[in-house]
């Protein structure tokens, strides 16, 4: 019983761990919609909005991992980029 109530609480630190809040979130996804919009490539296509996107932090609150899925020609495709937290609270793509 013990090992069980250990094994919850680890995976619930470690799930606790991939989430960022949604502040952080909000500024993250429109780092990366800015700068997907500003593709040649793609710039052109359909975003999905926030909350159909994939949002999750990469390496605690300095990285957040977004996954903007897009329609372009006809073909669902998906966006993916890190923006970064800058000193100033403000996020920087920097893949």
């Amino acid at each position: 019983m013990r090992k069980l109530a250990l094994a919850a609480a680890a995976a619930l630190a470690l799930a606790a761990c991939g989430k960022s809040s949604s502040s952080q979130d909000k500024l993250a996804y429109e780092a990366c919609l800015d700068s997907a919009k500003k593709d040649p490539k793609i710039g052109k296509a359909a975003f999905a909005d926030q909350e159909n996107s994939k949002i999750a932090g990469s390496t605690g609150e300095e990285e957040i991992r977004v996954n903007i899925p897009y329609e372009l020609d006809g073909k669902k495709q998906l966006f993916q980029c890190i923006a970064q937290k800058q000193s100033d609270g403000s996020f920087k793509v920097v893949f």
